[in-house]
């Protein structure tokens, strides 16, 4: 009798649920909620009755390319239906439905996702007690080795905008709610894109808390177009959020607080012209020319390897000396070993170019004298030169591929430069991070590697690992000039790709909107004049030119 009784209870409860309470909020305060939904039936009544528990002022469905009863869902649960018989694109409802409404608070959520009323509270009061933007925190995944691009992009992004505090947290996860004055101030278009609308607000307002965690990361059911066709490739929704990233990078790069100064550096070829044909009459052609900048900064160690490769027959060292290096510079003279003398600039990138013009090798190491490295390491580049005779060898800096709050900040903004070519065995490595080797024929503008790693890149060149050559006091010591280095790349991508960096927009049909127009500021430019010299206490060995 029992179980008919219990059998029969939950048959009433089942045909009449129990109705849930009202949430308590401020209603001196509009509220609107937005959820785009597509082919949602079978979850968009139950998102809909929590969301009617918040009593928001307008509840807006943006029904797009539905071939079920979505829309019909969403207006039995009193919605206002905006309605398109053609699918939309990823986040183009969002921005529609925004453009609709008129309110003081803005909560944006979606249709697949079951979220309880009460969680959506924190992020409505944040706006009432005057933020601009309430995210939903999913920290965790700053905590996991090896992130996906996509989080390093989250990641990188709050920290080249001023606010590592915000670490991985973006408006590309629901939850978040936006004041009418942001909404106002970046224009509902933005929102087709959440990375960029979170980098123009990050640029506009600095009112950006983050008062809850909900996981919906764990909740989100699998798509099909997440899943990638073939190795190699990127899945369609992966695509689309590359290309948003270095979209909202583009954006950052032109309109953000970062200080980007291209220097162009001019010589004297006569002079230059000058000291080549007195090294080259002075020193013998070799296969491999180790071409190490040397400033202020270096590794005393590097005074031994060099004297180890003084009379290895495969390996020539050309030194570029920028900086006052006195005691070097009398170690090097002491030891007869040339080396060039650089006036007015100290930076990498110049010091290589020179060293190049002066090299005959077939192949050219690439090194920074702030980075201890040993005969033996240089060995393993030769070797894999060797076997890999028209590749790039890399520094392989794969091992510190850990978790985004443990590396260098510079690690996942260099991640979105690797990704521009899937084939490439490398995540982490880079050119601003030697040494590296090129064949010579590739090595022609090595004298702007953040340029050089692109080109790289795009023209699908093979790529190898070298040795593990430690690069962390480096890094430590030059972060901040190596990230605005990576974002002059960026740059340059931009000039050559669009500012998707040729990653697709996965058929959004932003043309309903009106366009986002990014100005695009003008590059500072510092010219120098280089001044060089040749210095060499030996004798002439009779070399082969």
């Amino acid at each position: 009798m029992q179980y008919f009784q219990r059998k029969n209870q939950n048959r009433v409860k089942k045909e009449h649920p129990l109705q849930k309470q009202p949430v308590q909020r401020n209603h001196a305060y509009r509220l609107a909620v937005i959820v785009p939904a597509m082919n949602e039936e079978d979850t968009l009544g139950a998102v809909l009755d929590e969301i009617n528990r918040l009593m928001p002022d307008e509840l807006i469905v943006v029904v797009n390319g539905s071939k079920d009863q979505t829309a019909a869902v969403a207006s039995g649960k009193g919605a206002k239906v905006i309605q398109f018989h053609y699918p939309l694109g990823n986040d183009v409802g969002r921005a529609i439905g925004a453009e609709a409404a008129n309110a003081d608070i803005y909560l944006f959520t979606d249709a697949d996702i079951v979220i309880q009323a009460e969680q959506y509270i924190p992020f409505i009061v944040a706006i009432e007690n005057g933020e601009d933007l309430s995210l939903n925190s999913i920290d965790w995944i700053t905590h996991f080795d090896k992130a996906d691009t996509i989080s390093a992009g989250r990641y990188f992004l709050n920290h080249i905008q001023g606010r590592k505090d915000l670490r991985a947290e973006n408006l590309l996860t629901i939850p978040h709610t936006m004041s009418h004055h942001l909404i106002q101030e970046i224009g509902v278009s933005a929102l087709v894109n959440p990375m960029l609308a979170n980098s123009m607000a990050l640029q506009k307002t600095k009112n950006v808390t983050v008062p809850f965690t909900i996981d919906v990361l764990k909740m989100n059911k699998p798509r099909k177009n997440h899943v990638a066709k073939g190795s190699g490739q990127l899945s369609t929704a992966m695509q689309r959020m590359q290309g948003d990233m270095l979209e909202a990078l583009h954006y950052v790069i032109h309109h953000g607080n970062r200080d980007l100064v291209e220097i162009q550096v001019v010589w004297d070829e006569q002079e230059l012209e000058q000291c080549r044909e007195a090294w080259c009459k002075d020193q013998p052609k070799k296969p491999v020319s180790f071409v190490v900048y040397i400033d202020d900064h270096y590794d005393t160690s590097l005074v031994t390897t060099i004297a180890q490769l003084q009379h290895n027959e495969t390996v020539e060292v050309i030194p570029v000396v920028s900086g006052e290096c006195s005691v070097l510079c009398w170690q090097l003279e002491q030891m007869k070993q040339p080396y060039l003398r650089l006036q007015q600039i100290e930076k990498m990138g110049p010091a290589f170019k020179v060293g190049q013009r002066f090299s005959r090798g077939d192949y050219c190491l690439f090194h920074h004298g702030c980075i201890p490295l040993t005969v033996y390491h240089i060995a393993q580049f030769v070797e894999q030169a060797m076997i890999h005779p028209d590749a790039l060898i890399y520094n392989n800096q794969e091992q510190l591929f850990t978790s985004l709050e443990d590396m260098s900040v510079f690690f996942s903004g260099q991640q979105l430069v690797t990704m521009l070519n899937l084939t490439a065995s490398a995540h982490l490595s880079s050119l601003l991070l030697p040494p590296f080797l090129l064949p010579q024929m590739k090595a022609q503008q090595v004298g702007i590697p953040e340029r050089l790693q692109i080109d790289l890149l795009l023209e699908d060149v093979s790529m190898f690992a070298g040795p593990e050559v430690n690069v962390q006091p480096f890094l430590h010591m030059f972060e901040d000039e190596l990230i605005r280095e990576l974002l002059l790349g960026f740059r340059y991508l931009f000039t050559k790709k669009t500012v998707r960096g040729g990653f697709s927009d996965e058929g959004r049909r932003r043309e309903l909107l009106q366009n986002v127009a990014i100005e695009e500021s003008r590059l500072k430019v510092d010219s120098r004049k280089l001044s060089l010299s040749y210095v060499y206490t030996g004798t002439s060995q009779h070399a082969d030119t």
